[in-house]
């Protein structure tokens, strides 16, 4: 992952109907995010009514070398569940039900922000940084 102050790269996805429902009702669900600000601390994160922006139900898991060796990043979702992963560390296990807009389809966002509420303030300095992916995997 990027190093540097202000770094916010995220693997994340958001519901299909976004331009319909709008968001949080169409649900966020945040894979994997990592703020240079604070480094190895990694995220795992739902959005959805009730639950968003700096009220979202989350949880961390902190890795020794977030950004200088890959690491796989997944969750199992299900009906019933979401499950979050590091290295196939478990680190947060929500329960889904029907009532929350995690039982459609959603679409698939990698990116690397700089700054925001998250990614908090950019180093004066900072010049480049890589956000490098070795593989995406999908199972349905």
């Amino acid at each position: 992952m990027p190093a540097g102050r202000g770094t916010w790269p995220a693997l994340w996805m958001l519901g299909n109907n976004i331009g319909t429902a709008g968001w949080p009702a169409c649900g966020e669900i945040d894979i994997m995010e990592h703020t240079g600000n604070n480094l190895n601390k990694v995220l795992g994160t739902l959005h959805y009514p009730g639950r968003s922006g700096g009220n979202a139900d989350s949880s961390s898991k902190t890795i020794s070398n977030a950004t200088t060796e890959f690491h796989i990043y997944s969750i199992d979702w299900r009906a019933d569940s979401i499950k979050f992963y590091v290295d196939n560390q478990l680190f947060k296990n929500f329960t889904n039900t029907s009532s929350l807009p995690f039982n459609q389809n959603f679409f698939l966002i990698m990116n690397c922000a700089m700054g925001g509420n998250l990614g908090g303030a950019i180093d004066p300095n900072f010049s480049s940084s890589t956000f490098e992916i070795d593989y995406v995997r999908v199972y349905n």
